[in-house]
């Protein structure tokens, strides 16, 4: 699949899962988690498309999603990061933060590398410092937005 492609089937993933997508945004610890699954789930029954979780490529680092071709090497990792208004600073450019999650990113050899962002909507909007950011910061070149009811989705190819 090209990079086009995949940024295609994310879109779709997220699109179908839009109406449940406004109740897991506002959960602690799973919402992560569950946008993997549904991407995921989305890809096979739809496209036959396998993708995975947990991609580990050394030093205990990994990415949230993968797709492997012949011979088990990766042909498409991506990171989801959801975050709301009301999240730290630090959750951009620190520690386990939006820019860390890219960095790691791009060590990783695949051909697409994708990061995604979450945003719920319904939240305080760009009404504070870190909202006007996840909103309007170019994080890499190559993004697309996608505005759902239930969240504003940027996607990055890395």
């Amino acid at each position: 699949m090209t990079d086009a492609e995949w940024i295609r089937l994310f879109e779709k993933a997220f699109k179908s899962m839009d109406d449940r997508l406004s109740q897991v945004v506002q959960l602690n610890s799973c919402r992560e988690h569950w946008i993997q699954a549904e991407i995921s789930l989305y890809a096979w029954y739809h496209q036959r498309v396998e993708i995975w979780t947990d991609h580990g490529f050394g030093q205990r680092r990994k990415a949230d999603l993968y797709s492997e071709g012949a011979g088990n090497v990766p042909v498409m990792v991506a990171e989801v990061k959801c975050l709301g208004d009301w999240a730290q600073v630090k959750c951009l450019d620190g520690d386990w933060s939006v820019r860390s999650d890219i960095e790691r990113l791009r060590e990783i050899e695949c051909p697409t590398r994708i990061f995604v962002l979450v945003i719920p909507e319904g939240s305080a909007g760009e009404s504070t410092p870190v909202g006007v950011r996840l909103r309007k910061d170019e994080w890499a070149p190559n993004g697309m937005d996608l505005r759902l009811d239930s969240a504003f989705v940027r996607m990055w190819l890395v």
